[in-house]
């Protein structure tokens, strides 16, 4: 690959890394955990954790052994030119779906907390709208947008987290380890989940300056987020106890908007940190609509991104629509949690990595 391809800092892979995994879910995740496996979800999600780091990395060895190719080369030397395209038509179908189920979400949410009268319609069309833009200007400056957005959307997410333990009772976390494994091994299914979006390392790694520094950078990326998520579910057991977690469908909302403090001239806090979130989601959800507009432009052999991104547009908004109401989101959601980990880690990692190890050994 030419230097000049070379154009993501160390810093620039880790935030890219961070706002593409941690979206939507992060409303949604505490109380999905606290159903799972109650008051244990901070060790479960510890466990995803590891294990989604150890994935991560296995994409840099084979990113590493395949010479850091982009990814449909790598795809296409190892599986073969017709099943690569399949391979490759199946993944980028399956992020097309995580980002349109993901601009359902955030639609809905939008419209409970801030546009109660704005159409789901309106807000999905001005989203789509707003990520074409971003991604015609590429993805050095995608990069670079990532890098501005992340001080602006955690410090302010941190400070009221960091507010609300405050007023939390830590022995609502009581009692722990009271799940059968069989509960663990579903529950870590579910929150492996939730760190998806990590397939980005497919499309970032191969334009890092200094290769040598990414092992180091996924794993201080993947401990942020593990934490983020761990803090989150922690303080809204805390804050507003197991059953109420369980009960609501957005516990972080919730707890964000019983934050009082006498005399501070904020007294919605809810809003201020919607309007974080949306910078928040807005960079998930772009970065995962370029790698999926990227995915469509080499399957098909298109000449330029721009044309690929007017395809996928109405894909994704038609299946946004798709459901009927916000229930059978999550249930379509808890669907995809199972089948999309399963392809990721085993075709698209585990089979992947064994195929490339082959032929590395081959040709020596």
């Amino acid at each position: 690959m030419n230097k000049k391809d070379n154009f993501i800092s160390g810093y620039q892979l880790f935030v890219t890394i961070i706002v593409t995994i941690i979206g939507v879910g992060i409303f949604s995740y505490p109380s999905s955990i606290a159903n799972a496996v109650g008051t244990d979800g901070w060790f479960v999600t510890i466990i995803s954790g590891a294990i989604v780091y150890i994935l991560f990395y296995a994409i840099y060895r084979i990113e590493k052994i395949n010479g850091f190719k982009d990814f449909m080369d790598i795809v296409k030397d190892n599986f073969g030119a017709w099943i690569g395209k399949i391979v490759g038509i199946v993944f980028a179908f399956f992020n097309i779906i995580i980002v349109a189920l993901g601009m359902r979400i955030f639609s809905e949410v939008i419209k409970m907390y801030l546009l109660e009268k704005t159409p789901t319609e309106f807000i999905l069309i001005l989203m789509l709208l707003i990520g074409t833009v971003v991604i015609r200007g590429g993805f050095k400056n995608l990069i670079k947008l990532n890098e501005i957005f992340f001080p602006i959307i955690f410090i302010p997410m941190i400070i009221v987290l960091g507010l609300l333990a405050l007023h939390g009772d830590f022995t609502n976390l009581l009692p722990v380890f009271q799940n059968t494994p069989l509960s663990y091994i579903k529950a870590i299914t579910l929150t492996t989940f939730a760190f998806e979006g990590f397939e980005i390392g497919y499309l970032a790694i191969p334009h890092v300056e200094r290769k040598s520094k990414i092992p180091k950078v996924i794993f201080f990326s993947m401990l942020f987020i593990t934490l983020f998520y761990v803090v989150a579910s922690i303080i809204s057991i805390s804050v507003l106890g197991l059953e109420q977690t369980k009960i609501l469908i957005w516990p972080t909302i919730t707890m964000i908007k019983s934050i009082n403090i006498p005399g501070y001239f904020i007294e919605q806090w809810e809003g201020v940190v919607m309007v974080f979130w949306i910078l928040l989601y807005t960079t998930t959800f772009v970065n995962l609509y370029l790698f999926s507009s990227i995915l469509t432009k080499s399957v098909f052999k298109l000449e330029d991104v721009k044309l690929s991104s007017i395809l996928v547009t109405p894909v994704i908004y038609l299946l946004a629509m798709y459901p009927e109401n916000l229930a059978e989101v999550y249930n379509i959601y808890d669907n995809v949690a199972l089948i999309v980990p399963i392809f990721s880690i085993v075709v698209l990692i585990l089979i992947l990595w064994i195929i490339s190890m082959v032929k590395r050994r081959d040709r020596r």
